[in-house]
């Protein structure tokens, strides 16, 4: 190297932070852990957040190219629906009609059309 080179660099060396504090893994944690009681919704999916299990099927329908939804997002839709019939009385109407066995094949028969594109 040159001496200009090197003048520089010791120039930039002098010029940099002696040491960096390394933060507290543990006040982290605590705060990582506070924030996420106050705002759980902060940094979610819009499909995390919906409470509606029409425009959740919807979401999830434009959010997969190929219509493959998974499992645990289905599960969220399943108990979506089950809230809202559970709320308006619909879960007792199902019972009395035998609606649930044929509410339960439709999920299976749903599943497995997605299962056969794969």
């Amino acid at each position: 190297m040159d001496p200009t080179s090197l003048e520089r660099l010791a120039a930039l060396k002098r010029q940099l932070p002696q040491k960096l504090l390394l933060p507290d893994p543990a006040a982290d944690q605590a705060s990582d852990h506070k924030s996420a009681q106050q705002q759980p919704s902060v940094g979610r999916h819009p499909l995390e957040k919906t409470q509606d299990p029409e425009h959740l099927f919807g979401e999830l329908m434009n959010a997969s190219p190929d219509g493959h939804v998974p499992g645990h997002l289905l599960e969220r839709m399943r108990s979506l629906e089950q809230q809202r019939a559970e709320g308006t009385g619909e879960q007792a109407r199902a019972a009395n009609n035998g609606d649930g066995d044929r509410e339960q094949e439709q999920y299976s028969l749903f599943e497995a059309l997605l299962g056969d594109e794969d």
